[in-house]
């Protein structure tokens, strides 16, 4: 495990929070309606082989975990997912063997799982978000990698090439999806072995929908990224607290444990305190009324986690908290 380097940047605080329920996963999918989020899918090596789950959980502040409908389709891992509206959207992935494209919408009021278009090609280590009314997903790996948009109508149930996509940035596969003010933000992954640097944000309603922020990886001459050492990554996690975004778990060829927030404002990242558990790739996150929770994941030696803990971005680290 990296140094954690409290005493130079002790600001964000972890807080052990509950474990999902069931199989500890990686890589699973997940997506938040108001003040829920649904965790379901991924990976866990003591099953059977292909080792992949269907199972689906609620979580909430106030009740914690609750098991919902199981996904429909076959058992995965490294799906995509998004909500819109009140619906949440599930779909892709692979089982370590096959390589799929169907997508499927939950109600979670009507505790229904529904198969809708599928996705215009087979892929996987995809991100998904939903903006402006729509789903997107993009980027992702089936023997090569992508860096290709498209658009979900979930009133028409159909997918079209978003608009501005072709050759703007990088191909990659594992990067991570924000959504801060009507805007999406895609950040990291790697293609071909090796960790993406160029970082975009995407805005579907302008003329030139797509935005090149500065690089996460020290290429200006001037000093300001001199310590931009590990944000590069693939398979991390990040999720929007305030105005800002934070970036965890992870791997560039080492396991990281290295936090970053970034500012949407200045277009700049700086570091925070160290995820304290073990080292981690295909974990997830999401934030449900201000408070934040990062949980989930692969240790790389043959390991799956259920752990989840909550990080406060502004308040200083506590060991006694975890």
């Amino acid at each position: 495990m990296q140094p954690y380097r409290f005493a130079e940047h002790p600001l964000g605080n972890w807080v052990q929070a509950a474990a999902i329920g069931n199989a500890p996963r990686s890589s699973a999918a997940c997506f938040v309606i108001g003040n829920t989020a649904y965790v379901g899918l991924g990976y866990n090596e003591s099953l059977t082989q292909p080792g992949r789950l269907r199972d689906f959980w609620a979580f909430t502040v106030e009740t914690g975990w609750t098991q919902v409908e199981d996904f429909p389709g076959e058992p995965r891992s490294n799906a995509a997912a998004f909500a819109i509206g009140n619906n949440g959207y599930v779909g892709i992935g692979w089982d370590g063997f096959r390589v799929f494209q169907d997508f499927y919408c939950y109600d979670p009021a009507a505790h229904r799982w529904t198969r809708k278009a599928d996705f215009h090609d087979p892929r996987y280590d995809a991100v998904g978000f939903g903006l402006q009314g729509k789903g997107y997903i993009g980027t992702g790996y089936n023997a090569y990698s992508r860096n290709d948009f498209y658009a979900y109508d979930p009133a028409a149930d159909t997918w079209t090439l978003a608009p501005g996509t072709s050759g703007n940035f990088s191909k990659r596969r594992g990067a991570v999806a924000l959504v801060y003010k009507d805007k999406a933000y895609i950040v990291t992954g790697s293609n071909n072995g090796a960790m993406v640097r160029d970082m975009w944000s995407f805005d579907p309603s302008q003329a030139a929908p797509w935005h090149a922020l500065a690089n996460i990886t020290n290429t200006d001459p001037a000093t300001w990224d001199d310590d931009y050492t590990d944000i590069q990554r693939e398979l991390g996690t990040a999720f929007i607290n305030g105005d800002k975004a934070f970036l965890t778990t992870g791997s560039n060829g080492t396991m990281q444990t290295s936090t970053w927030s970034y500012d949407f404002a200045g277009d700049r990242w700086s570091r925070r305190t160290a995820y304290p558990r073990s080292p981690r790739t295909g974990a997830v996150s999401f934030t449900l009324g201000g408070l934040s929770f990062v949980g989930s994941g692969f240790s790389g030696s043959n390991a799956t986690f259920d752990d989840f803990d909550q990080f406060q971005p502004n308040t200083p680290f506590n060991a006694n908290d975890f």
